[in-house]
Order: structure tokens, then C-alpha cells, then sequence
């Protein structure tokens, strides 16, 4: 919690801050940027995340095709430029228009959605290094798979068991068995629907892994699903649409993400320029 770090799409780079925890207040540290000092894989930075031991950064590449891969100083947020994975190169594939990134809870795999590619690659990782290995990839189309269409948004439930991808041009959430040994995902299903999950940009699992939230981006809302912990299936519960029934804030609904302690959903409403 003492650093933040954001993926900055036009100036293809990630910025580093540190984070004063009673005021939440940002100091700026330092950026990294593609091209620079060695760095590559940041060409329209999307996606970064922190690995959940704190050890490792991942930013995705929109126009690289790539994810890059930083350790991190845990006392000053630091990155130092590790390596970088590219679709197309060494067998990797699946990271054509690279948009989402995740590391799963028990540190040992990384998931990364290819928007051009409607797809979602799998990448096994060195807890010490940083370092990924490629897997495997799941297409829209190939082997039974359905909802990757343009994918866009990827999160691993808590209990690690189960992947959800919002697939923006297929207006769905697909859902994967995970593996816990190799990573690989066995497509489940799918949710689809051009009212409540129309373009959905961004997918989240709440703490206790009970329920799922899409934020549908033409729809202007949030849809609620509940999540069956066993097979990882969903079942629809509610939409909530930006101007019906007072709701407001949720026009080009964007992201969404559910508090630590599960209490509250929060959406970022990119045409209402406002979170919900």
C-alpha cells in the first residue's frame, strides 16, 4: 500500500508514486518509458499491476503486442526493466492490441488479454525473477471458446479457481477453470447480451468471491452477477443503467472495483466524467 503506480497510454510510459497512507496523498518518484534506458514493451502503455508478494510490476503494450515485467523496490516503488514478452516472438501468442493484465492471488501465473487477438494468454512466472514463460492462449472461435471477441478486461477470483474476461465486441464475460499447477484454463461459458452487457470494458470479483460486476460501456451501466464457487458459473441478478431510477454517473461506464472489505462497488463513468 505505500506506492501507485499508473500505465500513461500517450506518453508510453509507467509513472511511479509514493503513497502516504493516513492522507493518501501522491509524491511523485520516477517514470519508466519505452525506448528508454533499455525499456521496451510500453508503446501505449494500458494495464499495470503489482504482484500480489509485492516483488513485480507488469504493464501491458497496446501498439507493442507485449506485456514488460519490472521488479520493484518495495521501499521506494522503484522499477528496474526486466524483460519483456511480445506477440509473435519466441512461440508467444494471444498479445496483439495487449489491454489487461493480472497476476493470480497465489503468484504463479499471469493472465493478459490480446484485444486484436480475442484472446487471453497464459504465462507461468518466476516468483523471484519476475520472469514469465509462456503457456498457452485461448482464442474467440478455436476449441469451443465464445465471449474474447475484442477482449479487453481480465481478473482471477480470489480462490484463484476461475478467470473472467469481458469480451467488449462479443457485449459478454467468458468464463475459464484455472488450473492451479499449470495456469491453463478450460473454457465454462459464457454471458451474453446486448443489454445489460453491452461493451464491457472492465470485470471484477468481489472479495468473498460471490458475485461478479461488468461495467457494460454502451450499455451506461453495471451489471450484477452471482458466481457459483464451484464450477465459477454466473447467474444474472441485476443491471444498474446510468439515468433510470436516480442512478447517475455511469454514461461510458469504464472500470469498476469492489472495496477490500466487500462493502461497496465503485464505476468510473468515462463520458459522465465521474465515479459512480
Amino acid at each position: 500500500g505505500n506506492h501507485v503506480y499508473v500505465a500513461g497510454g500517450n506518453d508510453d510510459a509507467v509513472a511511479v508514486f509514493s503513497r502516504n497512507s493516513s492522507t493518501g496523498s501522491l509524491t511523485y518518484v520516477e517514470v519508466k518509458k519505452d525506448g528508454v534506458g533499455g525499456v521496451d514493451g510500453l508503446d501505449f502503455a494500458n494495464s499495470v499491476t503489482v504482484s500480489p508478494d509485492n516483488d513485480h510490476v507488469y504493464v501491458t503494450g497496446g501498439n507493442d503486442g507485449a506485456v514488460a515485467v519490472f521488479s520493484r523496490n518495495s521501499s521506494t516503488g522503484a522499477l528496474t526493466y526486466v524483460e519483456v514478452k511480445k506477440d509473435g516472438v519466441g512461440g508467444v501468442d494471444g498479445l496483439d492490441g495487449a489491454r489487461s493484465v493480472t497476476v493470480s492471488p497465489d503468484n504463479d501465473h499471469v493472465y493478459v488479454t490480446g484485444g486484436n487477438d480475442n484472446a487471453v494468454a497464459v504465462f507461468s512466472r518466476n516468483s523471484s525473477t519476475g520472469a514469465l514463460t509462456y503457456v498457452e492462449v485461448k482464442k474467440d472461435g478455436v476449441g469451443g471458446v465464445d465471449g474474447l471477441d475484442g477482449a479487453r478486461s481480465v481478473t482471477v477470483s480470489p480462490d484463484g479457481n476461475h478467470v473472467y474476461v469481458a469480451g467488449s465486441d462479443d457485449n459478454a464475460v467468458a468464463v475459464f477453470s484455472r488450473n492451479s499447477s499449470t495456469g491453463a484454463l478450460t473454457y465454462v461459458e459464457m454471458k451474453k447480451d446486448s443489454f445489460i452487457l453491452d461493451n464491457p470494458r472492465s470485470v471484477t470479483v468481489s472479495p468473498d468471491g460471490n458475485h461478479v460486476y461488468a461495467a457494460a460501456h454502451h450499455d451506461n451501466g453495471i451489471a450484477v452477477f452471482s458466481r457459483n464457487s464451484s464450477t465459477g458459473a454466473l447467474t444474472y441478478v441485476e443491471v444498474h443503467l446510468d439515468g433510470i431510477a436516480g442512478v447517475d454517473g455511469l454514461y461510458g461506464a469504464q472500470s469498476v472495483i469492489v472495496s477490500p472489505d466487500g462493502n461497496h462497488v465503485y464505476v468510473a463513468g468515462r463520458s459522465d466524467d465521474a465515479v459512480a
